[in-house]
């Protein structure tokens, strides 16, 4: 070979090295702890919460925005154009339930993502005419645009598929009456009465029993967590709070999970796929520039359905995946490709030309800590050493279940979502179907779903405000307690109801008390408010919560809620100094 030629090719080969280039990635974060249902409320993220979720912001901030300049991170794969210091809302997509717990796990999050900015840079928005600087409040607290989404806005499916969906409650029903449900109530009891006179002492002794195994070990965990006196007695014990994790981990799993008659069960898990999905064909479409970043907050279901879905469950670490995961627990896809990168300048690297080029990985961490990372795992059967999976691959093990379109969702869930009954109305209209149970296949974008869906929302609030005045209800205002404000207080009827959410059901609610059979009064997991704990319909109020309103203490640890602007988040602050709203009508 001719000698310069030989000298030519190999600085060529010094100068440029293969690298990953990440070119996107999709989070799901589990909300950090938050005040149990079984207290009388109000129910927010607690301070142990906030720093759940901020300690996962860092992680990921780590992993995407500060990696490429800290060597020392083994774990740092920075998402190619994302910025570094500055928040630029056009590069993430941010969603969240509106539930006050998840929300405020979103900011915590986002505290951590992007950090206030301690320099003022000098810019054209920063810059002012007498030649200062200004800059932003709280020493440069970034503000981050995040999606609160309502049941209200059909989004609220992509991290909420199981809330309204009502064939998803009919097959829970259904599962609640059958004989391996008796069987578990039956060989439970004994352990749940076992621990009415410890951490349970002031919950109705009827209530004790499997079918409320989430909302007892939500409750005993964070007893056990803030009351020293519980803690430190011997008469509960880290031990049998173990047992109520795994029987409130069955309970869930049995809940959200397919089994024999299907997957509607496991429908939280089809959506988020869907979402996964749309998200990264949308980066593929833009070439790279849209959809850097999507950050999803909510509520363990859609894990553990995913985790069934994806053969997590039953692959090589099936372990981690069979049971609830802890609060802060996070999930994540990236999509990635390999490019030829010099090592001495910075140059632009070109988004593949062809989906060949692009490979997915999917990471999970379970609870926060610092012993705990983001671990790589193999999904939809694979093996240990196929973790990383091709574009392709990735589609179609995706596709075997995840939902097509928002018809999909409203028709195999039977909703009444409002959003619901004006895409039925359009698709069925379209497509010359008298019901939703025609075979023809035809997407409605979202920004139609959306605009129908709204107009649909305010003929309909009309229409049922109307009605609701004939039939009796009232806006009714309480004067101001002794100690406390006033409000407008709540829609209410003049003659109370029973039953399920009492006089406030709804008719599309579906009402799940159980009169016989196991003796059920709680079946899963759901929205603050949506369930009752208690099989009379004449009792408005649990012991507990009369515990509460009288005066009562539950331990001598003191749960009431400060004023957040004097106390701060009590007494701890682990993010900085952040944004206080003043939370009171």
């Amino acid at each position: 070979m001719i000698p310069h030629l030989t000298a030519l090719f190999a600085l060529s080969a010094t100068a440029l090295a293969e690298e990953q280039v990440v070119w996107s990635a999709v989070t799901y974060t589990y909300h950090g702890e938050k005040t149990p249902d079984l207290f009388a409320g109000p129910y927010d993220l607690t301070p142990v919460g906030a720093t759940q979720l901020y300690e996962v912001g860092q992680l990921y901030r780590e992993r995407y925005i500060t990696g490429a300049a800290n060597s020392s991170l083994t774990n740092a794969s920075p998402i190619y154009g994302l910025n570094t210091y500055a928040i630029d809302n056009s590069q993430l997509q941010i969603m969240a339930t509106d539930d006050p717990w998840i929300s405020a796990s979103a900011m915590a999050f986002m505290q951590a993502l992007y950090p206030p900015q301690n320099a003022t840079v000098p810019n054209l928005e920063s810059m002012l005419a007498n030649s200062s600087l200004a800059e932003y409040p709280l020493n440069g607290y970034q503000y981050p645009n995040i999606e609160t989404l309502s049941l209200l806005d059909f989004n609220h499916v992509w991290i909420a598929g199981d809330d309204d969906c009502n064939n998803y409650d009919v097959v829970n029903v259904e599962y609640l009456a059958s004989a391996a449900f008796v069987q578990e109530m039956q060989s439970t009891n004994e352990f749940y009465e076992s621990l009415g006179d410890s951490v349970f002492w002031a919950i109705p002794e009827d209530d004790l029993n499997y079918a409320n195994a989430w909302t007892l070990w939500e409750f005993a965990a964070f007893e056990y967590q803030h009351n020293e006196t519980l803690n430190q007695s011997g008469t509960f014990t880290a031990a049998e709070l173990d047992t109520l994790y795994n029987l409130a981990s069955q309970q869930q799993w049995n809940f959200n999970t397919p089994d024999s008659s299907g997957i509607i069960q496991a429908m939280a898990g089809r959506t988020y796929a869907s979402y996964v999905l749309q998200q990264f064909e949308h980066q593929v479409a833009s070439n790279g520039s849209a959809e850097k970043l999507t950050l999803l907050f909510g509520s363990f279901e859609p894990m553990l359905a995913f985790f069934a879905l994806s053969d997590l469950s039953t692959g090589p670490s099936a372990s981690r995946f069979n049971s609830l995961p802890l609060h802060g627990s996070t999930m994540t896809f990236e999509l990635y490709s390999y490019a030829e990168i010099p090592l001495s300048v910075s140059e632009t690297v070109p988004f593949p030309s062809d989906t060949s080029e692009l490979w997915v990985r999917f990471f999970f961490r379970n609870g926060t800590g610092d012993s705990n990372d983001l671990i790589e795992y193999p999904i939809f059967g694979r093996d240990n050493s196929q973790d990383d999976m091709s574009w392709s691959d990735f589609v179609v093990g995706m596709s075997e279940f995840s939902l097509d379109d928002l018809v999909d969702w409203c028709s195999e869930c039977n909703s009444g979502s409002l959003f619901c009954e004006a895409i039925m109305l359009n698709y069925n209209s379209e497509t010359g179907s008298g019901s939703s149970t025609t075979t023809t296949k035809k997407s409605v974008s979202t920004p139609v779903a959306g605009v129908i869906g709204a107009a649909a929302t305010i003929a309909t609030t009309l229409i049922v405000a109307a009605i609701l005045a004939l039939v009796g209800f009232r806006i009714d205002y309480r004067p101001r307690q002794k100690g406390g404000v006033s409000d407008l207080g709540v829609l209410k009827r003049s003659a109370s109801g029973g039953g399920f959410k009492g006089a406030e059901k709804l008719a599309s609610d579906t009402d799940l008390t159980m009169k016989g059979g196991a003796g059920a009064s709680v079946v899963r997991h759901e929205r603050v408010g949506s369930w009752e704990l208690n099989d009379n319909p004449d009792t408005k109020q649990s012991a507990l919560d009369k515990a509460f309103e009288s005066g009562g203490e539950m331990s001598k640890t003191d749960y009431g809620r400060r004023s957040e602007d004097v106390h701060g988040l009590g007494g701890v602050d682990p993010y900085g100094e952040p944004v206080k709203a003043l939370d009171q009508v």
